[in-house]
């Protein structure tokens, strides 16, 4: 079979497909990709190059094994031409590349590395907890160790050795900041996605990073009970220990409400402007309910109206289930329109050491921003008042499913 379908790609080049992206299926089986640097469509055969530079590979490898995968003569071709359309728009790129050639894009790019290390609360956090966790002569396991500030903690904590494993291009980065630090010579860096790799041996402890700005959406939990079925030792000590979804009733400030839903207001002003009658687009805001992510600190004032809600205690060292079905009960003490759920997370990192995303307990320079639902219609009501909450966690590919559902009791 000919490899002309990806002519301009040498067959020793190595491919890697960028981090944080998302892939929908339409009803014609084609692929829509969004990711940093845009937004593609492909043919059915991308998802399939996806999976297999999921992990750096060279053409030649690739093309060895859509051999094998190949259906046919076109689905060669289908499988080839992904590739080089992929490779074209930027969703794979060449890992011996000049860095510059592209822009990096989600955890390769300096910005949300300098976000967490000027979150000085969560990162001093979690060094607290490295240096009570570990003992001399551990071997210690950091999963998505990024600029490898948490697993240079874990040596100097007294750790034997430590394998920080790192999927971005970021790791390239780590890897001089262990010989910056002098302990190059007790952290090995293994590049690639934890729940695709082996380790030598296994770990005593586990510190990971893993948890967004929606507490399971980065798939800690996934990732977590794969590491201590494969890579952990029975027992082992667990950074952090636990995570807590919680939710706080509100109401959205109107500006942020305008900026995510077809107000009233604004489609009388259209009506008004364009002499158009614009009412249909009012039940799109009400099938598809907008949701967005602000900072705790630009939301310490805005209206609340109730205490927050549990959703999810999860013991990181015990959890046997990645899915959540919480239905929970919340109480309004202050009358309002209720018309949006924030969430927001705990984390337990030691006995004693917890990080709080929530407005008024966070840092003003949490790293972590809270993300907010709107709701499908606005609930009005009073103090005594009492609503449901449906909270549902699925993975799903790479990303995550979360749906919350507030009704009125």
């Amino acid at each position: 079979m000919k490899t002309g379908a990806a002519e301009g790609l040498r067959h020793d080049t190595v491919l890697r497909r960028v981090p944080n992206l998302t892939a929908r299926i339409g009803s014609d089986n084609c692929l829509r990709i969004t990711w940093e640097g845009g937004e593609a469509s492909c043919g059915p055969r991308a998802l399939a190059v996806l999976e297999m530079f999921s992990q750096p590979r060279s053409v030649a490898e690739a093309f060895e094994r859509f051999g094998v995968l190949s259906k046919g003569e076109q689905d060669w071709v289908d499988l080839t031409g992904s590739v080089l359309q992929l490779y074209k728009v930027g969703i794979l790129q060449g890992e011996l590349e000049p860095r510059l050639k592209r822009a990096p894009s989600g955890f390769d790019a300096p910005r949300i590395h300098i976000e967490m290390l000027n979150d000085r609360e969560r990162t001093s956090g979690f060094l607290a907890a490295i240096r009570n966790a570990v003992r001399p002569g551990d071997i210690v396991v950091d999963i998505g160790t990024g600029t490898g500030v948490l697993a240079v903690a874990a040596a100097r904590a007294g750790a034997k050795h430590v394998y920080a494993v790192e999927a971005s291009g970021i790791a390239d980065i780590a890897k001089m900041v262990f010989e910056a630090n002098h302990v190059a010579d007790r952290i090995t860096l293994i590049e690639g996605w934890s729940t695709q790799i082996d380790l030598p041996e296994r770990a005593d402890v586990l510190v990971t990073e893993v948890i967004d700005d929606e507490p399971f959406s980065e798939r800690i939990l996934e990732i977590v009970l794969d590491a201590r079925k494969r890579l952990l030792k029975p027992g082992a000590r667990l950074v952090p220990g636990k995570v807590e979804a919680w939710t706080i009733p509100l109401t959205v400030p109107a500006d942020r409400l305008r900026e995510y839903t077809f107000t009233r207001g604004d489609l009388a002003n259209w009506r008004s402007w364009y002499e158009i009658d614009f009412d249909p687009l009012e039940q799109i805001s009400r099938e598809r309910p907008a949701s967005f992510y602000v900072s705790p600190a630009d939301a310490r004032d805005w209206k609340y109206l109730g205490p927050p809600v549990l959703l999810a205690r999860v013991d990181l060292a015990v959890f046997a289930d990645t899915s959540l079905a919480v239905d929970a009960v919340g109480m309004a003490t202050t009358a309002g329109e209720l018309d949006g759920l924030m969430i927001f997370s705990e984390v337990e990192l030691s006995p004693g050491n917890r990080l709080s995303t929530q407005p008024g307990r966070a840092s003003k320079n949490s790293s972590w921003s809270n993300r907010v639902h709107i709701l499908p219609a606005p609930l009005s009501v009073k103090s005594g008042d009492s609503f449901a909450v449906n909270y549902r966690y699925r993975a799903s590919g790479d990303g995550c499913d979360v749906r919350i559902e507030p009704i009125a009791r």
